[in-house]
């Protein structure tokens, strides 16, 4: 029971808007009960310890999910949270251009503008919205089953996976 209670949240975490699905990284805590609206702001110290028990999460239950989630988060760290000296940055703000989660959030017609023909996908897959899902933009998360919209666009797992990785390679 209690590793079922840590894979659900796991896993609710790693699809989540406290997950940062386009840099990787976790958000310090979330601000609603669906995992979906976090306090932008990102510490060393969250991530560190997430990297560790996603790791064990990993070493116990084979899913790929959690290994995914342990390299793109060690990447961010080392991307954004590394001095060039070798040391490490703390946090990183949850403001920019004076907005909280400006640089997190986006608009529909952004997206489509960056992806074009492919832009669809990629808005099914983040619950992505015209209206926005938060605050009149959208935070990308995960809702849609992933085997529900290879089968939608008629694609291979691998072919899905690559695209949506072009994707956020884009964006």
């Amino acid at each position: 029971e209690a590793l079922e209670a840590v894979k659900t949240t796991l896993t609710k975490m790693a699809l989540g808007g406290i997950y940062d699905q386009l840099g990787g990284g976790f958000e310090r805590y979330s601000t609603d009960d669906k995992w979906i609206v976090p306090h932008f702001e990102k510490m060393l110290y969250d991530n560190g310890q997430l990297v560790s028990l996603y790791s064990l999460a990993y070493k116990v239950t084979g899913n790929k999910l959690y290994r995914n989630v342990v390299y793109e988060t060690l990447d961010f760290i080392e991307r954004e949270l590394t001095d060039n000296s070798g040391g490490f940055y703390s946090s990183l703000d949850a403001d920019s251009e004076g907005e909280e989660g400006k640089f997190y959030t986006w608009d529909k017609d952004q997206i489509e503008k960056l992806l074009g023909e492919d832009s669809q996908i990629f808005c099914d897959y983040f619950t992505v919205k015209s209206e926005g899902n938060w605050d009149g933009r959208n935070i990308l998360f995960i809702t849609s089953a992933k085997d529900d919209l290879i089968k939608k666009y008629t694609l291979r797992e691998k072919e899905f996976d690559d695209k949506i990785t072009g994707m956020k390679n884009i964006i």
